[in-house]
């Protein structure tokens, strides 16, 4: 099972050159050890290799580790926000999710608040046909105060990762060859650890396309709709709120008469009683004194 050995080491090398980077997944298998290439040569047919090396060869101006072909349309995650200031938020909020839903998107989150003036905050996810579209129908809601605009190309990456997914699931498969053919339980046990660790690469690289798919196939928008300006109707004094002060005085002041009322409802049977203990005492005191000084003045007549 010498050959098998060989294999496995030549393919757990190529898996860690795979994992470095997608231009290292390229080459991984080629940079080889003399060898573990020709072990490779006899688990898996030498054309498909030779194939990609010649596709590889015919691209000569892309990056290492690119894909072959790169798409005609850039995979861009493109993303806005937008500050607009608005005379009515309310309706400008219900405006901008009819906005969103025109142009095939939809609100993603929203909140509203009161505090130092009406505001609105908006996420809207977009496709991105509509992106710079629907931010100029978000400006005509008001005057726009503060914008920005983002664009990240994500296409290299994109196809790197692929390119690294294609180079760990060739890789998967010549283990799977070489669990075959294992007739040890150590042989296979080594195989199988193999398996498990280019399987978790495979999971991580096809989440990351996942996301860059999700994120580039729908654009972000953050707006917030604000309103500073005070109503017509209200004046230089807010009487509502001179009322409500007026009002929670009269509630501190009932509350604080019910404390006192408590406190004597509770005090004034307690000063009773400790009145007439402390009268008590003094009628007590009053008395032992007085046959003190009868006791005193009797010896006296005597004599």
């Amino acid at each position: 099972m010498k050959g098998i050995r060989i294999l496995l080491s030549a393919l757990a090398c190529a898996a860690v050159l795979a994992g470095c980077s997608a231009g290292g997944g390229r080459q991984a298998l080629a940079s080889a050890p003399p060898a573990a290439s020709d072990s490779l040569r006899e688990a898996a047919p030498a054309p498909a290799d030779e194939e990609r090396s010649a596709k590889s060869a015919a691209a000569p101006g892309q990056p290492a580790g690119s894909a072959i072909n790169l798409p005609q349309e850039r995979m861009v995650i493109k993303s806005a926000t937008l500050a607009v200031r608005v005379t009515n938020v309310s309706s400008a909020f219900a405006r901008a999710v009819q906005l969103a839903e025109a142009s095939g998107g939809y609100v993603q989150t929203s909140t509203e608040s009161q505090e130092g003036g009406e505001r609105a905050d908006v996420t809207i996810r977009v496709p991105p046909h509509g992106f710079l579209p629907l931010i100029s129908s978000l400006e005509a809601l008001g005057v726009p105060s503060m914008k920005t605009i983002s664009g990240e190309d994500v296409t290299q990456e994109y196809y790197d990762l692929g390119a690294e997914l294609e180079n760990q699931t060739e890789v998967r498969g010549r283990l799977f060859q070489l669990l075959k053919q294992a007739v040890k339980v150590t042989d296979a046990i080594a195989v199988e650890e193999q398996l498990e660790r280019i399987g978790a690469n495979v999971n991580r690289i096809k989440g990351r396309m996942k996301y860059l798919e999700t994120m580039t196939g729908m654009s972000t928008i953050n707006v917030s709709l604000y309103s500073d300006a005070r109503p017509a109707s209200e004046g230089f004094i807010n009487w509502s709120l001179v009322g409500h002060g007026f009002f929670r005085a009269a509630q501190i002041l009932v509350e604080a008469f019910f404390v006192i009322l408590q406190v004597l409802m509770v005090a004034i049977p307690l000063a009773v009683v400790g009145g007439a203990i402390a009268w008590g005492v003094v009628l007590l005191v009053r008395y032992v004194r007085r046959r003190q000084g009868a006791a005193a003045k009797t010896p006296a007549r005597k004599r």
